[in-house]
């Protein structure tokens, strides 16, 4: 019994910290269209497949500290994003590398 409850715990502080690690990824946008980016991995295993995440953005993105700065966001950009409280998919502030 306290096996599980030991594994349910040390499972779940993992789940927690990858969920944080989240946040400080480094990404690169692979396409934009209007407000809605897909971004990858900045570093790929040339052997591996990425799926593309879908990221928001809207009139309170933040980029590298300036409101409406949208249009410094390019294809190929490195950039970390934070995201909303509410929604993971909206990006609150994003910062070039």
């Amino acid at each position: 019994m306290i096996r599980i409850l030991m594994l349910t715990v040390l499972m779940s502080w993992t789940v927690i910290l990858s969920a944080c690690s989240h946040v400080d990824e480094k990404s690169v946008i692979e396409d934009r269209q209007d407000n809605t980016l897909w971004i990858a991995p900045s570093n790929q295993d040339p052997e591996e497949q990425y799926a593309l995440q879908e990221v928001t953005l809207t009139s309170s993105t933040v980029v590298d500290g300036k409101s409406n700065h949208l249009d410094t966001l390019h294809v190929g950009d490195v950039i970390t994003i934070e995201y909303t409280e509410t929604d993971s998919s909206i990006a609150e502030s994003i910062t070039h590398e």
